[in-house]
C-alpha cells in the first residue's frame, strides 16, 4: 500500500488523525495536565526543572547523572549545568562513587527536601484532581500501561544503542510493571 493510499484510509476514518494518534494524545494530555501544576511550581519560586530533579532525587538518592537525565527528561549536558546551580544553592550534593571514583552520584540535601516536600503534596493533590474523572481501577490501569510503554521504549533504545548505559530500576509498583 502506498503512502497516499494509507493517507486516504486515514481521511476516511471517523476521527481526524490527531484525535486518534497516540503520541499526540500523550503530548496533549501531558501539556494540559502539567501546565496548571507548573504555574503553581513557578508561583513558589521554583523552576520546573529544579522541581523535576528534586522530586526525582527524594525517592532515588544517589543517581548518576545519566540516570537522572532519563528521569527528568533532559539532555545530560543541560542537566549538568542545572545540577551545578543546584549544588551552589545547597539543594543537591555530588559525591564520587565509592567503587568507581569516575562516577558521580547526585543526592538531595536537607534544604532540597524542605523545598520540594510541599510541592510533592501539591503535586499529589493536583494528580487527584486531574484523575477524579477516572475510577481507581482506570487510574491504576492507565499508569500500568504508561509504565509498560516507557519500559518498552527504554529497552528498544538500549538494544539499538548499547552506549545507553546500565538499566534503570523499574518504574512503578510491581503490579503496575507486571500488567
Amino acid at each position: 500500500m502506498t503512502s497516499l493510499q494509507q493517507l486516504k484510509l486515514t481521511e476516511d476514518s471517523a476521527a481526524p488523525f490527531v484525535d486518534s494518534y497516540l503520541l499526540y494524545l500523550l503530548a496533549a494530555a501531558s501539556h494540559a495536565l502539567s501546565s496548571q501544576f507548573h504555574t503553581e511550581v513557578k508561583a513558589q519560586g521554583v523552576k520546573v526543572q529544579t522541581w523535576r530533579v528534586l522530586a526525582c532525587l527524594i525517592d532515588r538518592p544517589g543517581l548518576m547523572l545519566t540516570e537522572l537525565a532519563q528521569f527528568v527528561l533532559l539532555e545530560q549536558s543541560h542537566l549538568t549545568k542545572i545540577i551545578d546551580q543546584l549544588q551552589i544553592s545547597g539543594l543537591v550534593d555530588k559525591q564520587h562513587d565509592t567503587t568507581d571514583r569516575r562516577k558521580i552520584k547526585i543526592y538531595i540535601t536537607d534544604r532540597g527536601r524542605e523545598l520540594v516536600a510541599p510541592l510533592i503534596t501539591t503535586a499529589k493533590s493536583h494528580e487527584r484532581e486531574a484523575t477524579e474523572v477516572l475510577t481507581r481501577a482506570e487510574e491504576k490501569n492507565l499508569k500500568a500501561i504508561l509504565h509498560k510503554l516507557i519500559r518498552q521504549q527504554r529497552q528498544a533504545r538500549r538494544r539499538s544503542d548499547p552506549k545507553e548505559g546500565r538499566q534503570l530500576e523499574p518504574i512503578g509498583t510491581r503490579s503496575e510493571r507486571e500488567a
